[in-house]
């Protein structure tokens, strides 16, 4: 095999210039001998050489035959396998036979993601003739209904690497890209799964999309590595999930002639399906709660909200609703510029999870934390009573009750369960000036907010905790005895995720467990923080909350008369705008919550006018249908 190889490097001219020696007989071997004898005498001394004199000449020899030597072990040994392959690559092309995603059901084994069959045309530059570039080119025209220019600059853009031409071919055009196969060499198809979401708008926050793999992903350093043509998911459960959804690509090798011919196969791989997921998800619920959502917010005028359905025992996340939304099967399907430009320069920004990735003050959801704070610092009891004024007044500012503002009444001297329940500002007001800041920060964190809640998505918002240190490095201002009274009723600087408001409401209703929240079935309960709260501390605040549902509580006249028994809280944050935000967050049935349910509507008004009647529809949706 060697002497092949060193053959093939240098030519046949090495055997072949070999003089032929004839057969040698007696007569010539008595003259050779006789050679010697002529030089005998005084012409022998004469002719001898010395042997120094001949040192230059061997070196050069050797030298010589020494670089010959070292050039046809780099030809052979070390640049031989390299050539080879440039020979061998002129007759055998690799086709990829690209692995379809798992596909992605909800928790009822209804299908959310699946693949749909799909045809990509690729290049491959190596395999088409210089000559044969402009025939190819008005050919796919021809087929493709594209204009021959595009098809020549793809050709042009692409260089000596593979590339793609077009994507999601109907399967019309591919039969014809394949029927004149023999008419275009270098081009050639690819089957390749094509991700379709039944569901659009509805799951498109939660699953995201797929897209191409482009320059970066395929050279990412992985232990498997994304081919051209490869799906990868860029959002939501599919970017979340890639190592588990993500198939492995199978490999076809066949000859083809220097011209681009195909010959036939001579290798073949099958590609390993990706493995399917199951989500947390009810769609049927998700369905519901993203069209009642939808209603309220065209009724009010709003543009944008959120709503988290999920279950307190787990944390399983039982639907997750962000409004605006956007068509995910068309960035799956190759987005075109103009759709691409409106879902990305929309002032809506639809591509934002709300739920987990936008923060806004919470208002008197807020409530909770503080009221939580109170108790557990021993500044208050359950029946520690203080009277709301209808005002504070601090310096030259003035701090009021909603109370005071519509109707010029006061709630008198109150506890901690009826100011839950009538979301007193003034109550809280004067709480946080008996406490101070710190508890209130202090609880906030130990609530988990201020950092991510650690749900299977990408994109989640760690919200903001305001303290002394973060307002002096950030707004160069020092902490206001203002901010406080702020803070205490989830006004000022305070941000928090709907997500993040959700579980802590959670934590109340399922007895004082803090969860992480998850997208996946039967992935839970997740404990993050268990036994942290007092007994008493639990007990109090579930009562104001249940409060809140009924009698006079803020409520009570939608949730009275409600057949199954509710606790919750409304909140109306300011935010700068004409309108605040309009919060509501609850769980049922109490005292045994088996649902929590938070919805904000952005800019729309009070919480118990927006937001709590789309969650008592979803309540009723829920025990009528998942008993």
């Amino acid at each position: 095999m060697k002497a092949k190889k060193f053959g093939f490097v240098f030519g046949e001219a090495l055997e072949t210039s070999r003089k032929k020696k004839a057969a040698t007989n007696i007569k010539d071997l008595k003259f050779a001998e006789s050679w010697g004898d002529q030089y005998e005498g005084d012409h022998v001394g004469k002719l001898k050489i010395s042997a120094w004199r001949l040192v230059p000449i061997y070196f050069f020899l050797f030298s010589g035959a020494l670089i010959l030597f070292g050039r046809a072990v780099d030809l052979q040994l070390i640049r031989g396998g390299l050539f080879l392959g440039k020979a061998e690559g002129n007759r055998i092309r690799l086709i990829i036979n690209h692995a379809p995603r798992g596909a992605i059901f909800d928790r009822n084994g209804k299908i959310l993601a699946q693949n749909l069959p799909g045809f990509t045309l690729v290049l491959d530059p190596q395999g088409l003739p210089k000559e044969k570039i402009n025939q190819v080119a008005a050919k796919l025209s021809s087929i493709l209904n594209i204009p021959e220019t595009k098809i020549l600059a793809k050709f042009k853009d692409a260089g000596n690497k593979s590339a793609t031409l077009a994507t999601n071919l109907p399967t019309e055009k591919a039969l014809a890209i394949d029927a004149e196969s023999s008419n275009l060499p270098g081009v050639g198809l690819e089957v390749n799964p094509i991700r379709d979401y039944p569901y659009k708008e509805i799951t498109a926050p939660i699953l995201g999309y797929t897209a191409e793999a482009d320059q970066k992903d395929i050279e990412r350093k992985i232990a498997v590595p994304y081919n051209l043509g490869d799906q990868v998911g860029k959002f939501g459960v599919e970017q979340s999930m890639e190592g588990t959804l993500r198939g492995i690509d199978g490999y076809d090798l066949e000859t083809v002639t220097a011209q681009g011919e195909k010959k036939g196969g001579i290798y073949k791989t099958e590609p390993k399906i990706g493995q399917n997921i199951t989500l947390s998800i009810d769609i049927d619920l998700q369905k519901f709660v993203y069209d009642t959502l939808s209603t309220e917010i065209r009724n009010v005028g709003a543009t944008s909200g959120s709503a988290v359905v999920l279950d307190p025992s787990t944390g399983e996340i039982l639907a997750l609703v962000s409004i605006p939304s956007f068509d995910d099967n068309l960035f799956a399907k190759g987005i075109s510029e103009q759709d691409y430009s409106a879902i990305i320069n929309s002032s809506l920004k639809p591509l934002i999870n709300r739920p987990i990735g936008a923060s806004y003050p919470p208002g008197s959801t807020f409530k909770m934390v503080s009221g939580t704070a109170g108790l557990e610092t021993g500044t208050i009891k359950k029946n520690t009573k203080i009277n709301d004024p209808g005002f504070i007044t601090l310096g030259s500012q003035v701090f009021q009750n909603w109370l005071w503002i519509d109707h010029h009444q006061t709630e008198g001297q109150i506890n901690v369960v009826r100011a839950i329940a009538r979301s007193t500002d003034t109550f809280f007001y004067q709480l946080g000036q008996m406490m101070g800041e710190k508890p209130i920060q202090d609880w906030a964190k130990t609530f988990g907010l201020g950092k991510v809640t650690g749900i299977e998505l990408p994109g989640e918002e760690a919200g903001l905790v305001p303290t002394d240190e973060w307002k002096l490095e950030t707004k160069k201002e020092p902490w206001y005895p203002g901010d406080t009274l702020n803070l205490s009723i989830g006004q000022g600087d305070l941000l928090v995720t709907p997500i993040q408001l959700s579980m802590i409401t959670a934590c109340f209703a399922n007895g004082g467990n803090l969860l992480s929240p998850t997208i996946l079935k039967d992935n839970g309960p997740n404990v993050i923080k268990e036994n942290f709260l007092k007994k008493e501390t639990i007990d109090t605040i579930r009562e104001g909350l249940y409060q809140d549902n009924i009698g006079d509580g803020n409520v009570g006249w939608l949730f009275g008369n409600f057949k199954i028994p509710t606790a919750g809280k409304t909140g109306s944050a300011e935010s700068g705008q004409t309108h605040p935000h309009a919060w509501y967050t609850a769980m049922a049935p109490y005292p045994n919550a088996k649902i929590i349910a938070t919805v904000q509507v952005e800019n729309a008004g009070h919480g118990s006018e927006i937001s709590a009647p789309v969650v008592k529809q979803i309540f009723e949706w829920w025990f009528a249908n998942r008993k």
